[in-house]
């Protein structure tokens, strides 16, 4: 954290009584989150990235409506601040709207670990999403931006893997061989690549994004274009909207979700609509008009 930062919050904290605590252990986050529900804490400033806000999503839960949230955003890939136009290069606003912000209900992601149940509240990628979400450099970030995830992606292209998916949507079976998939409440994964570039934060749907195996050549295309222009749709890649998506995959995929690698997902992803309420920038993937002007009482 920068120090001129540190001490800009730190004088913060000191003259309105806020307290800081501080993280060291792989769980602390979700400890800390529910810390702040039996402490009656009524708003928690997260500094830190998309896995650290998912660890605290699942230390409120199920109690999301007890606490406010905001976002420093002082992490890797930071892409749910994206979503809530607070990204690691706003940070001075982020700062500003997270002491003085309105908070805005958002959507949660519920899906199954294994025998539990967890949440989420950015994004989940599988298949290679998942590998590549978890091997693609900071310092490449960096470098290229959006393009860094597709360009990790195509450093594995002779090592890609293929599954034979089945998505079950409104009660429809919708098969696809992909390289992986992309399950979005918010817009972005891997450091700023559009998985889900329509997704609205609060819009009570997950959207789907399903990248089929596709020629070497193509593959790039689509991803290039996804990258270069978030707002046309490309035909090679196929979407979906719903509420609720039921996955089977053979072989089982490795996800990344919030940031973090999870594997053997048993169960399927359904949104909790406007579950948390979370401060936003005045240009945040939101649905309704009074949100996006950031009016309204929090």
């Amino acid at each position: 954290m920068p120090r001129d930062l540190l001490q800009t919050l730190n004088q913060f904290a000191e003259d309105h009584g806020y307290e800081w605590w501080p993280t060291s252990g792989p769980h602390d986050a979700a400890e800390l989150g529910q810390r702040a529900v039996d402490e009656g804490i009524d708003r928690l400033i997260v500094a830190g990235g998309d896995g650290t806000i998912g660890q605290v999503i699942n230390g409120l839960a199920p109690h999301f409506a007890a606490c406010e949230l905001a976002i420093l955003p002082l992490g890797t890939g930071n892409d749910l601040a994206r979503s809530l136009g607070l990204g690691p290069d706003r940070l001075e606003q982020a700062v500003d709207a997270a002491l003085h912000g309105t908070a805005v209900p958002v959507d949660v992601i519920r899906f199954q670990r294994g025998e539990a149940t967890a949440y989420a509240i950015n994004a989940a990628t599988g298949g290679f999403g998942g590998k590549v979400a978890s091997d693609v450099q900071q310092h490449d970030k960096q470098r290229w931006g959006a393009f860094a995830y597709w360009l990790t992606a195509v450093t594995q292209l002779t090592q890609l893997q293929e599954f034979n998916v089945t998505l079950t949507i409104h009660g429809r079976r919708e098969r696809h061989r992909t390289y992986g998939l992309g399950i979005g409440n918010g817009r972005f994964v891997g450091g700023g690549f559009p998985i889900a570039p329509h997704a609205l934060l609060d819009d009570g749907k997950l959207d789907i994004t399903v990248i089929p195996v596709l020629p070497t050549l193509e593959l790039l295309a689509a991803g290039f274009n996804f990258a270069l222009s978030p707002g046309h749709h490309d035909d090679r890649l196929v979407t979906y909207q719903a509420e609720h998506v039921e996955i089977d995959s053979q072989p089982d995929m490795l996800f990344s979700v919030d940031g973090e690698p999870v594997r053997a997902i048993s169960a399927g992803f359904h949104v909790i609509p406007q579950a948390v309420r979370v401060v936003a920038g005045p240009d945040a993937a939101l649905g309704s008009a009074t949100q996006r002007t950031g009016k309204g009482s929090s």
